[in-house]
């Protein structure tokens, strides 16, 4: 989410100048000292939910109002459903690469399976420096195979 602690502590001075209070005229509205309430300001102590609802009945501003300028426009509920759309894509594009992968794994085993079985085919028409590192790594891999099975 956007939120910014600076933010909030900008729009509730701007709110509270708007209106024409001072800082003394808030605090005794929330039933706290003017220092305390410079603090909450500030950002220097944490604003609690009953705090902020009160801060914002006495400017005279609806909380989501508030809530809005804070995001940036942006409702946390629109950035959520954004976000689970994006996620859903990404869901559904990373099924189709696992069904993909799947199908060209099942394509290289049984391409190694024939070749494995019929060693005299892979020869054909292959270079004489391939032939030697393939016959290499086919007898490597039948011998494996042997301590395996």
């Amino acid at each position: 989410m956007l939120f910014r602690i600076e933010r909030l502590s900008a729009l509730i001075i701007k709110a509270r100048i708007g209106k024409g209070f001072s800082q003394t005229f808030m605090a005794s509205q929330l039933g706290i000292s003017q220092k305390s309430y410079s603090q909450l300001e500030s950002g220097e102590i944490r604003m609690g939910l009953q705090r902020f609802l009160q801060i914002v009945h006495t400017t005279e501003m609806h909380p989501m109002v508030l809530i809005n300028k804070i995001t940036k426009g942006a409702a946390y509920w629109d950035t959520a459903d954004t976000q689970e759309t994006a996620l859903s894509k990404e869901i559904v594009r990373l099924n189709d690469e696992i069904r993909f992968l799947k199908s060209e794994n099942s394509f290289l085993k049984s391409t190694i399976d024939k070749i494995l079985l019929k060693p005299e085919a892979s020869l054909i028409n292959r270079p004489p420096l391939l032939s030697f590192a393939w016959d290499k790594i086919t007898y490597s891999t039948r011998t494996h195979v042997k301590k395996l099975k």
